[in-house]
């Protein structure tokens, strides 16, 4: 007797070319906003990691362009920036994004956080060039903080992106973002631009040392700065326990040295206000690698009066109550650059 398959099952087979780690299931017409998309959840494996989310189709048109969202660090899910879903839909590109590893159906702890993200995307977006719905040529990649150092890797491991859009993405190794952060929030809390460069001075010395006079040094000044050690939990290690950072660490990561080789569409937008995320050293950053490279269509704007994640805000400061709508000149900006790509 023949077994029948289920619809479900048959529908995963004439959606995906993709093999058998990845599982596709249609979820019917949803609504983002004013903007009707088909939904299928899509699910596939990368390394030790079982990921899933949700790619959403333009309802008319048989193949589109598509861009991946990228999130930032902690716990994320593929629901997260819904709105920016209604402005991509609106211009013709479907959407693919997940849940993290270790964040709703995905699982799998991470170890070196970027760089098997990095790996995970990758996988990502072989998954989309074989979706029989999806332009190949035309993929593309939308990521916040984090996904700034993410999505470069990504880049030099994979050759199907075609575009790329960061949103306060880190333009230097994460052991000086992370001092400009910890000097931004002394600021923010009473002390002086003297103690901020103090602290992003050593904490990059305490971090990068390769002998223990040199660490011991800057650890001493640092806990000696109001608020640092408080902030950070530092504390001194005693010699006897103490080694260098490995240089092969996620920390020493610069995206740089990848963007000054990156000629794709790139557009790159930093908060005025942002006390993650150096907004001066980034923008000038980008635009000296993206001249390095020869980059031929790239844009880069800084946004005033709005913090990390674009929205609204009168300090930046991280115990500040932001806004919770983004600026309108960065949408306003973001759709009229996806309107340039597709011409």
């Amino acid at each position: 007797m023949m077994k029948m398959i289920p619809l479900s099952a048959l529908l995963a087979l004439l959606l995906c070319a993709c093999g058998p780690s990845v599982k596709i299931e249609s979820l019917g017409e949803q609504s983002f906003g004013e903007q009707e998309a088909l939904v299928e959840e899509i699910s596939f494996r990368s390394d030790k990691f079982r990921v899933v989310g949700e790619l959403r189709l333009p309802t008319a048109g048989e193949q589109h362009p598509a861009i991946i969202i990228v999130n930032g660090s902690g716990s994320q899910t593929r629901d997260a920036n819904d709105y920016l879903i209604e402005i991509f839909l609106r211009n013709g590109y479907a959407v693919f994004s997940w849940d993290k590893p270790g964040s709703g159906e995905s699982t799998g702890e991470f170890t070196d956080e970027i760089t098997q993200r990095a790996d995970v995307l990758v996988d990502g977006i072989e998954v989309l060039t074989e979706h029989q719905s999806i332009d190949p040529d035309r993929i593309g990649l939308w990521g916040l903080s984090q996904a700034g150092w993410v999505m470069p890797l990504a880049i030099e491991q994979s050759g199907n992106v075609a575009f790329m859009i960061v949103v306060g993405g880190g333009a230097e190794d994460s052991i000086e973002q992370m001092a400009y952060q910890i000097g931004q929030w002394v600021v923010c809390n009473g002390g002086s631009a003297e103690q901020a460069a103090l602290v992003e001075l050593y904490w990059s010395q305490r971090a990068k040392a390769t002998g223990y006079d040199e660490y011991r040094e800057a650890v001493e000044v640092l806990l000696g700065i109001p608020g640092v050690k408080d902030y950070t939990g530092l504390e001194i290690t005693e010699e006897k326990d103490w080694e260098p950072w490995s240089r092969d660490w996620d920390a020493f990561i610069d995206p740089m040295e990848i963007i000054e080789h990156t000629t794709i569409p790139m557009l790159v937008f930093f908060g005025e206000l942002d006390k993650n995320i150096d907004p001066v050293q980034g923008a000038e950053a980008y635009e000296a690698a993206l001249q390095a490279a020869g980059n031929q269509d790239y844009r880069i704007v800084v946004i005033p009066g709005v913090a990390h994640t674009l929205t609204s805000a009168k300090t930046g400061c991280l115990n500040e109550t932001w806004g919770t709508s983004y600026a309108p000149k960065y949408l306003q900006t973001l759709e009229a650059w996806l309107q340039h790509l597709s011409q």
